[in-house]
């Protein structure tokens, strides 16, 4: 316990006796920290949109009228689609119920609809998928069975929105990881910075025949403490901050579809706390080196 004793006193007296720089090391960390779980709620937000999109493609497979296929031949497709496991659901529309649809979607103008006699619409079946990404799978599967006469997805449109939603993902991976490194090297010179202002300290602590370990365990214990408080003002400010934003969104903007839980509030704190601790800890090491080769 005297060890220990020993280098929470140390750390605590290397804060009090270099107050402004550390207040300069706590500004630095929150600011990162900052920037770096602002970027993470906009990625999860992002994310969550993004399938908010792709959930919007689906499969129409229209069947055949001429002869129209039998209930049982409808019954045997639609439970073979459901046993795929690319399959959520498989919706049966009947000729009368599109026909029913159609009359609503013209109910402003009736005038199209006494236009067509009869019931021209041919039965489908509405999919939808688990991973909309297997929509081409899925939809070759049709092909050459007996009852089906077309089946349409919109392959251009569908190939193009993947495309743009995998580069859209990886762009902000990439945009992740080279801030992660920025934040990591600008904490880490503002606490060398700190430690070389001490370096008086260091140097005749080493004299004295003070083991490397022994002097640099109070440095490491400030840098966790810097880096845990800087990065707990950042989440507060970060979960506070997008609590607020996407309040204002779903009222000004009812349209877009963001969910509540888009962001996951408990691994998002959890991640920035670990990341201000470990550049904290890292930071004082590293800096620390070069000090103690005397």
């Amino acid at each position: 316990m005297g060890k220990i004793d020993f280098f929470l006193t140390e750390a605590l007296g290397s804060l009090r006796r270099n107050y402004f720089m550390t207040i300069a090391a706590l500004v630095t960390v929150f600011l990162s920290i900052l920037v770096l779980g602002g970027v993470l709620v906009f990625v999860y937000t992002t994310n969550a949109l993004l399938k908010e999109v792709e959930q919007k493609v689906n499969i129409s497979v229209y069947l055949k009228t001429d002869p129209d296929p039998s209930m049982d031949e409808v019954q045997e497709l639609q439970t073979e689609i459901l046993s795929w496991p690319e399959v959520k659901t498989a919706l049966y529309v009947s000729k009368e119920d599109a026909w029913e649809r159609l009359k609503e979607d013209f109910k402003d103008s009736p005038e199209v609809i006494e236009s067509i006699s009869g019931n021209p619409l041919p039965a489908s079946f509405e999919i939808t998928l688990n991973d909309p990404q297997t929509v081409e799978t899925v939809a070759s599967r049709f092909e050459g069975l007996p009852i089906v006469d077309d089946v349409r997805y919109g392959k251009d449109v569908a190939e193009r929105l993947f495309n743009f939603t995998n580069q859209a993902r990886n762009f902000l991976v990439i945009f992740i990881v080279l801030l992660g490194v920025v934040s990591i090297l600008l904490i880490s010179n503002t606490i060398r910075l700190s430690i070389f202002a001490r370096k008086r300290e260091v140097e005749i602590m080493k004299l004295v025949g003070a083991t490397n370990w022994f002097i640099r365990w109070p440095f490491i214990i400030e840098g966790v403490a810097v880096g845990l408080i800087g990065a707990a003002a950042a989440v507060v400010v970060v979960l506070l901050g997008n609590s607020f934003l996407v309040g204002r969104i779903r009222e000004s903007m009812p349209f877009m579809a963001i969910p509540l839980d888009a962001v996951p509030t408990l691994f998002v704190s959890l991640v920035l706390l670990a990341v201000g601790v470990v550049i904290g800890a890292l930071g004082s090491a590293l800096g620390l080196r070069r000090f103690l080769k005397v």
